[in-house]
Order: structure tokens, then sequence, then C-alpha cells
């Protein structure tokens, strides 16, 4: 039998190749709209709710703690994490011994390291052995508390529809709503204090967005934003470490500075999607970045632009919709979902390779961690369950074994 030749032989590698499957062994880049294309290393670990864990992924408010720890307050306790959770419950029968209630609102703590928990019917001081409970209405004029922030030796205190309150050295001041050089509102949605000019910025749904100053003795309520301005609707405020805040709603972010005013910083037409994924949290870490989280992930803001873009393909929980996110004073960026707890660490780098840590505690032992390195590759269920993913031959060496059954002189041997 003739030899084949050299035209026919190719001929018969070009059919082959074209019916043979070719796996997918690109490596996949950070899906982000970033020019950078950067990548992340690091460690996410995830907690689930239950026993010896976070007790809800319904957070209201994170804080700090002193002592590195930090607090959430969910819908089903104030838990605590330093390493290991601990969790506080209502108690029935001594309020003075455990929470007022389950379901917490707020959390901050003050001048003198006194823990303020706020919830929908008051507030309790936690002074390290005891609570004490604030549901008088002679002082909180409604009892449902949205928000507690520290300016100086104050706490102010944001209620229901009756504008804010002030505690100072044992004396509540009420702050009624359109009272004489009062604020022209009624319901503040969040606060944050912007400590380069040392002003306190109120967020409102409806009515505005405000900052409140003080000077002699005299506190100023001034409008920023009416209503119907370009940033008027921006209804929710989160804290800049490096001055300012980051005003918010589910359409927009805006970043604003006292000396400069206002700037668009995204909307969900930058995110994708045709505009569907709505904003449902910001923080800014220690370095300025500003993290969005959003219904199809967590989006980082830098140096002006979209820089990354992470979500559950790089492991971050089970659902693709972010309701929290927090950057600690560790520079952990925590986040929730519906299902999960967690928090990332890390940089940009081009290793494209992630760790991934699910915490499985129980009532016994302490939680252990075991990172699990896993491509950022790999498919939802292989990073929610850290199994790594297979690799396989390449498309050549497939062709060659494929052939090696028919012509001999292709086999390795030869």
């Amino acid at each position: 039998m003739a030899l084949h030749t050299r035209s026919e032989l190719f001929l018969c590698l070009l059919l082959l190749f074209c019916f043979v499957p070719v796996a997918a062994a690109a490596e996949v880049t950070d899906t982000t709209v970033s020019p950078s294309d950067s990548q992340y290393t690091g460690a996410i670990h995830l907690f689930r709710p239950e026993s010896g864990s976070i007790q809800s992924t319904q957070i209201n408010d994170i804080i700090n703690g002193p002592h590195g720890e930090v607090l959430f307050a969910t819908s089903f306790g104030l838990s605590a994490y330093n390493g290991s959770w601990s969790t506080r419950h209502i108690n029935r029968d001594n309020f003075s011994a455990g929470l007022m209630d389950d379901y917490v609102t707020a959390l901050e703590y003050d001048s003198s390291g006194n823990l303020w928990i706020g919830f929908g019917g008051g507030i309790q001081i936690y002074n390290g052995q005891d609570y004490t409970v604030i549901r008088d209405q002679d002082l909180l004029k409604s009892l449902e508390v949205r928000d507690l922030q520290r300016w100086n030796d104050d706490m102010w205190v944001a209620t229901g529809n009756a504008a804010l309150h002030r505690y100072h050295d044992g004396t509540w001041t009420w702050f009624a709503p359109y009272s004489r050089d009062g604020p022209g509102f009624y319901e503040a949605d969040s606060m944050a204090l912007d400590s380069a000019t040392d002003t306190l910025l109120v967020a409102t749904g409806r009515e505005g967005l405000w900052k409140v100053t003080a000077s002699n003795g005299t506190t100023r309520f001034d409008k920023i934003q009416d209503k119907n301005d370009l940033f008027g609707m921006l209804g929710h405020v989160r804290r800049d470490p490096l001055g300012g805040a980051c005003f918010f709603n589910a359409t927009q972010v805006a970043h604003y500075d006292p000396g400069t005013g206002f700037t668009s910083l995204m909307s969900i037409s930058d995110l994708g999607g045709g505009g569907s994924y709505a904003i449902n949290d910001v923080t800014v870490g220690s370095d300025g970045a500003i993290y969005v989280a959003t219904d199809n992930g967590i989006y980082i803001w830098e140096n002006d632009q979209i820089t990354s873009h992470m979500s559950t393909f790089e492991g971050f929980g089970s659902s693709h919709g972010i309701t929290t996110v927090f950057s600690d004073a560790g520079n952990r960026l925590w986040f929730s979902t519906q299902d999960d707890v967690g928090y990332y660490t890390g940089d940009t780098s081009t290793e494209p390779r992630i760790a991934i840590e699910t915490m499985t505690p129980t009532l016994l032992t302490p939680t252990t961690m075991t990172p699990v390195p896993v491509p950022l590759n790999v498919s939802q269920t292989a990073v929610s369950k850290g199994t790594p993913q297979q690799t396989t031959a390449s498309p050549l060496d497939q062709i060659f074994a494929f052939l090696s059954g028919f012509f001999p002189f292709l086999s390795p041997s030869h």
C-alpha cells in the first residue's frame, strides 16, 4: 500500500481538527468594564447563618469595634466577629441584661466607649456590663431609630418622622422638623460625618440633602440639594475617610465635597445589563477606592473610572446580588447577599487566582478555616463548593491521540 502524500495527511489533519471538541483552555479574566483588565488575588471568607456563625444575612448597619472586631446590626440580633462569631439576643426577662429586641437597626460608639444600639422602638446604651434603655418619648419624639452618628462628644440620632435628636453630656435636644433655624425635613435616612470640615451630612429620601454645622453653641442646617435638583434624590449617604461623602440611590452615585460641591461618579448605565442592575450600597476604603454593591456584584471606582467588577464568578457568595458592603479598619471588604455574609482581603495582581473559604462552625469547636485555591475560570458551582477545575489536554494533543490509532508513526513513541 502506497504511503500518503504530505498534502493528503495535511487535509486529513485539517478535517479531523474541525470535528474534535476543543476544551476551553483560555484564561478567563475579570469580567469588568475596566480598560486595565486587572485581576484580584486574595482570600474570600464566607459565612452562612447557623449556630456559631452570624445569625442573619439581613444587615442593617456595620461598624468597627474598639479592639479590631466588627459589629453587625442584623434582623436577628447583634453579631460580632473577631476571628470567631458571637451574637447577643433579646432578654425578655431583663432588658438591662440583654437586647430589648432582636431586630437591630443601627450601631455607634460614643466618645466614652459606650455602644449605642438602635431599634425600631428605642435605644440601648451598653457600657460593657449593663444596658440602659431609652424609650421615653419626652427624649425621643419618635422611637424608630434609623441611624446613629457620633460627632465629637455628641451622639446624633435620626428617628422616624421626627428629624434629628442630639445627646450631649446628659442633655437631649430635639431639632424639630421645619422649626425655626431647624431641619427642613421630617425623615432622615442616614448621616455621615465629614471629618475634613467637621460637618454632618444628612440624606433624606424625599426632602433633599443637608449639611449641619456647629459653632459657638449654635447649630445650623443648610440644604445642599433640593429634591428637584440633579442630585437631590440621592437618599443615602456614606462617609469618605479622605473627606466629603458619597450620596447614592438605586440608580446613581455622586461624591460631595463642601469646597467643590457634587461630582457624579457612576450610574446604572455604566454597569451594563441595559441599566437593570440596581445600586444597593456604597462604602469607601481607606485609600479612597469606592466599592459599589449592586444586583450584579461589586464594582470598584478608582481614578475616575470603574477599575474592576467582582461577583459570584470570583466567589462572592452564591447570589449575584450584593446587598451591603463595608470596608473595615483592617482593610477587609465585608459584603452580604441573601445567602451569605463574607469578607474579601487582597489587592490587584496579575495572578489569576483567588482563595475561597467557606466556614462551617459547630457548637463544640472553634471555627476553622481551610483555604482552597480556585482558578478564576471555574464555574459558579465549583466556586461555591471550593473545588478546583480539572485541566484537559490541549487540542493538538487530542488530535494526535486520535490519529495515533490510524497512523502509528504519529504516536509519541515514534
